[in-house]
């Protein structure tokens, strides 16, 4: 059973071809779909966090609040693997990534 929404994303690739690119989100887990030709669609599939995470963008850093200490992954706006935090349980501040739009615990998050 489908829940959530899709989202229409296009990226530039290093030759200037546009690529289609969608993300499926799923009751627990994000699919990011990457289409470069009419025959071929690569999915990925998006791990996320154990427990639920609160998070909000204040300037160009990230606040993250979290019940309990556990291991964040963030992706690129494409679906890559970029990063992966430790969270302390509480407040915790993410900062140093350069601008763009980040999947974090299924959610996109666009740093400014």
């Amino acid at each position: 059973m489908l829940i959530g929404v899709l989202l229409g994303m296009k990226a530039a690739t290093p030759i200037g071809v546009f690529s289609q690119q969608s993300c499926l989100a799923h009751a627990d887990t994000a699919y990011v779909q990457k289409q470069k030709d009419e025959s071929k669609v690569v999915q990925r599939k998006m791990s996320h966090s154990a427990y639920p995470v609160r998070m909000q963008v204040v300037g160009n850093a990230i606040r993250l609040d979290s019940p309990e200490s556990q291991i964040l992954p963030i992706y690129t706006q494409n679906g890559t693997f970029y990063l992966i935090v430790r969270l302390n349980k509480g407040t915790n501040w993410l900062n140093g990534l350069p601008k763009g739009k980040y999947f974090i615990n299924n959610r996109l998050l666009a740093i400014k």
